[in-house]
C-alpha cells in the first residue's frame, strides 16, 4: 500500500496488525539458536516497516544493535514513549532519525522515520540482518516488485534476512496482509538469494479475525534468505 495509507491507519488509530507479544520465530531463532550473547553486539538488525514493533526491544535488550525504518512520526513516538526510552532526533533532508540511550535497551535503538523507498546502502551502514515479519506481506503484488528491488540495492552479500510470510487465497479476502505464496518468493529472491525455508505452519484455528474475514486456510513460513 502506498505510505498516505498506512499514516491514515496510524492517525485513525486503527492498527490492528500490531502485535502486542515478541513474534516466536525471533524469538527462536535470533534467542534461542541466535549468536551467543557476547557475540551479538556485532549484528546490527533491520527492520523494515517497523511501526511499534516490541520485537525491536527484544532484540535490543538480548544484545542486538537495531535499526528500524517507519513512515509514522506518531508509531516511532510511541514505540518509544510506551517503553520508557529516552531518545535524540537527528533531523535530515529525507528523515528524521530518532536515536535511543543505549544504556536503557542494553544496545542501541535506531529508527529511520520516512519512506522505505527513499533509503539508500548508507542508511544500512553495518546492517547485518534483517527481520522482515511484516513488510512484505503489507504489499500488494506490483509493490512487493518494487519492494524486492529496493532490498535487493540495500543488501550487501552475505546479509542474512528471517522472512515470515503467510499464505492464503487471495480471492478469499483483500491485503494487507497479503498472501505471498513460496512460488512468487522464490521467482523473486532465487536469482539473488540463497532461499532456505526453516519451518511453516497452519494459523487459520488460531486466527479467529481472518476466519471472520473468510479465509479458508492460512499458512505462516518462516525463510531464511541470504543475499549472494
Amino acid at each position: 500500500m502506498q505510505q498516505d495509507f498506512w499514516l491514515e491507519r496510524w492517525q485513525k488509530g486503527e492498527t490492528g496488525f500490531h502485535q502486542e507479544q515478541l513474534n516466536p520465530y525471533l524469538a527462536h531463532f535470533y534467542g534461542d539458536k541466535g549468536a551467543p550473547l557476547e557475540k551479538r553486539q556485532a549484528l546490527k538488525v533491520f527492520v523494515p516497516l517497523c511501526g511499534k514493533s516490541v520485537d525491536m526491544l527484544w532484540l535490543a535488550q538480548n544484545g542486538y544493535q537495531v535499526l528500524g525504518n517507519e513512515c509514522s512520526e506518531i508509531a516511532v513516538k510511541a514505540f518509544f514513549e510506551t517503553h520508557d526510552l529516552e531518545y535524540q532526533i537527528i533531523k535530515e533532508p529525507l528523515f528524521n532519525r530518532y536515536v535511543s540511550a543505549a544504556k536503557q535497551a542494553q544496545a542501541s535503538i535506531e529508527i529511520v522515520q520516512g519512506d522505505f523507498f527513499d533509503l539508500v546502502t548508507d542508511d544500512l551502514k553495518g546492517v547485518t540482518d534483517i527481520y522482515d515479519r511484516a513488510s512484505m506481506i503489507a504489499l500488494p503484488d506490483a509493490m512487493r516488485i518494487d519492494y524486492f528491488k529496493k532490498m535487493v540495492e540495500l543488501q550487501a552479500e552475505g546479509m542474512r534476512t528471517l522472512l515470515i510470510t503467510l499464505t492464503y487465497p487471495q480471492q478469499e479476502m483483500s491485503g494487507p496482509p497479503f498472501s505471498v505464496t513460496e512460488e512468487e518468493l522464490n521467482k523473486l529472491y532465487s536469482e539473488k538469494f540463497k532461499i532456505d525455508k526453516l519451518l511453516g505452519k497452519d494459523i487459520l484455528a488460531d486466527e479467529p479475525r481472518f476466519q471472520q474475514r473468510g479465509l479458508s486456510a492460512l499458512y505462516e513460513t518462516a525463510y531464511k534468505l541470504t543475499r549472494q
